[in-house]
């Protein structure tokens, strides 16, 4: 968080709190993650634009969020990525940001390809493919 500031549209964080029906007192590692960061980031502006007619509400919220305020999305979503870079935003993905942490060396090889698994399940094969590869041509 010292790298830059962050705005978390209020879709996201509705989605990255959120329980599962199935596990209502679990809390998982990204979300514990998030509520103790919190308070670092910024909310939306109170005008802050409406979110896109389509994707997910993170997505659709974010990539309007970011065109409105003229900052980076970020998006781990290969046709919401797309897209935005359609309508002129600049995206990073989640992957791409773990390996800029690595490639400042603010991370080790390890704990980047141990980021990259935790958040595999719920990141399109292709990015993470692609930020492993990075990772390879950085070497230890």
């Amino acid at each position: 968080l010292d790298l830059f500031r962050i705005a978390v549209p209020r879709a996201v964080e509705a989605e990255i709190l959120s329980v599962q029906a199935s596990a209502p007192r679990r809390e998982y590692p990204y979300a514990t993650l998030f509520r103790h960061l919190r308070a670092k980031m910024m909310d939306p502006p109170a005008d802050g634009p409406v979110g896109l007619p389509f994707f997910g509400p993170g997505e659709a919220e974010a990539i309007a969020l970011a065109r409105h305020l003229g900052a980076i999305a970020l998006v781990n979503e290969r046709r919401a990525a797309e897209y935005a870079l359609n309508l002129g935003v600049d995206v990073v993905t989640v992957p791409a940001l773990v390996v800029s942490l690595r490639a400042l060396d603010v991370i080790s090889d390890r704990a980047a390809r141990k980021k990259l698994a935790l958040i595999a399940p719920i990141t399109a094969r292709r990015i993470i493919d692609e930020a492993l590869v990075a990772l390879d041509s950085m070497g230890e």
